[in-house]
């Protein structure tokens, strides 16, 4: 009973000191979200591949920290400095956040690498720099109406194999030396005392789509004393939590993990996992005696959040592919739908990058498109495609890298084979990063600059095919920002 007395004081000595009440916060009332004691859905986008860049939405090759090594290297830290700084700033300010409010997106779900906060020599000395375009981003999506989610999207030693996961090796470290566990717990105390008086971040996204391959209980012992750290200095702020399996397994986490009322379930749903892809021609279609169609989403979507824990439900990414057929659109209509009726939140994934899967696009007359586009980045591009297949009809024909994993791997698992052809992957995206910037190199700083510049708003085009399929008005049925 003391224990429990003394826990409530705390709180409550943590409420008296920030300077906002609890009721100015997105609170969780069971189920449902809450603002000023208005219920409230969330409904927006990410903003990938700004604090961490991505090979597919940037148009180079490797992980986050493979692409800044590779520039640091080739252009000198000056330059690469230059570029990355410009690149920061642009990617994402007022006409950004103008663009996504007349959408009638009130929320953003911003995706974060520790690597770029912290020194990986200096624990616990995180880049003001990078922290100064946090700090800015949420001030200019605030005044706009869009509440913003912090989302740990890789950590040190990666989370899993995964290239998103800043994973430089193809190994998930994190979940093999609790020295990287214990600086990301850092890192989110350091991140919720910054914050914890912030009213237009909506919550705190623990760790995106861990897999910790069959090692939950790390997982929960992470999480949980993670969270207690952040609630030693923020009391308020909602924490969203993604089981492990990449975010499908909440069943590792035991029924008490969820005693904190401020907690929230995070799922992640795309065409390419739900459906058998590539033997649909249409949809709604029937194969093998299934029926694929809403029912069959709605109830893959129930399996993997079904557990009577009265807590608010976030599909906190879904979205149709860059080379996924165009009925793929129909079943992201129908992924909304059943968010809309169900009354989750949701964060369309992404907000901008290189092709054809943001809301908005790099035009192709930009510098970097023209770069990306020249001869010698093309040629770099074929051999890349050799290597791992270019995601076509014909892809077949390349995948050499799987067809070297076969040969030398193809008495083991799948599983087994697909984790050596990631670490296969790796050395060879990192060479190609290096080949692609090596024709940037005589260009100077200002050249640099103009580069990144490709990636402001003013640089790009709306994808009018995707805007309309996520746009939220007032037709909308189950907006709920009241």
């Amino acid at each position: 009973m003391k224990r429990v007395f003394y826990a409530a004081f705390i709180c409550g000595l943590l409420l008296i000191q920030q300077k906002a009440s609890a009721q100015e916060f997105i609170q969780a009332r069971g189920a449902k979200l809450y603002k000023s004691s208005k219920e409230i859905e969330l409904r927006g986008t990410n903003l990938g591949n700004w604090l961490l860049r991505e090979d597919f939405m940037v148009g180079l090759y490797g992980s986050h920290t493979e692409m800044r090594s590779a520039m640091n290297t080739v252009l000198g830290k000056q330059k690469a400095d230059a570029f990355w700084d410009e690149y920061e700033t642009v990617y994402y300010t007022d006409k950004d956040a103008e663009f996504l409010a007349k959408e009638g997106f009130n929320a953003i779900r911003v995706p974060i690498n520790e690597n770029r906060f912290e020194d990986p020599n200096d624990p616990g000395h995180y880049d003001e720099g990078a922290l100064g375009h946090l700090d800015t981003m949420i001030r200019i999506s605030k005044a706009h109406g869009i509440y913003v989610i912090l989302d740990l999207h890789a950590v040190m030693g990666g989370q899993s194999r995964e290239i998103y996961a800043d994973s430089l090796s193809g190994t998930p470290n994190f979940w093999r030396h609790a020295d990287f566990r214990t600086r990301a717990t850092a890192f989110w105390g350091f991140l919720a005392k910054r914050y914890r008086n912030e009213t237009g971040v909506a919550g705190y996204d623990m760790l995106n789509e861990p897999n910790t391959e069959d090692h939950t209980e790390l997982l929960t012992a992470w999480l949980r004393e993670t969270m207690l750290q952040i609630r030693k200095v923020d009391p308020v702020h909602l924490i969203i939590v993604e089981g492990d399996d990449y975010g499908k397994n909440f069943k590792g986490l035991p029924d008490d993990f969820w005693n904190d009322k401020q907690t929230m379930f995070q799922f992640h749903i795309y065409p390419f996992f739900a459906f058998p892809l590539t033997k649909m021609t249409a949809y709604p279609q029937t194969l093998d005696g299934v029926r694929y169609d809403k029912e069959y989403l709605r109830n893959l979507m129930h399996e993997q959040i079904a557990f009577g824990r009265n807590r608010p439900v976030y599909m906190g990414e879904f979205g149709a592919g860059n080379r996924e057929p165009k009925f793929a659109y129909a079943m992201v209509r129908d992924l909304i739908s059943i968010a809309d009726e169900e009354g989750w939140s949701w964060t369309e994934w992404t907000y901008k990058d290189v092709g054809p899967m943001g809301l908005v696009s790099v035009r192709a007359d930009t510098p970097w498109r023209t770069f990306l586009d020249s001869p010698d980045a093309k040629a770099i591009r074929e051999q890349a495609d050799a290597l791992f297949g270019s995601g076509g009809a014909d892809s077949q024909a390349g995948e050499s890298v799987a067809k070297i994993t076969a040969s030398i791997a193809g008495n083991f698992d799948e599983t087994t084979q697909g984790q050596f052809r990631r670490r296969t992957e790796r050395v060879f995206e990192d060479e190609l990063t290096y080949a692609t910037l090596f024709h940037l190199k005589d260009r100077s700083e200002a050249e640099m600059r103009q580069l990144a510049d490709s990636f402001a708003f003013d640089s790009c085009s709306p994808n009018a095919e995707v805007v309309e399929l996520y746009f939220v008005g007032k037709d909308r049925q189950g907006l709920a920002n009241h």
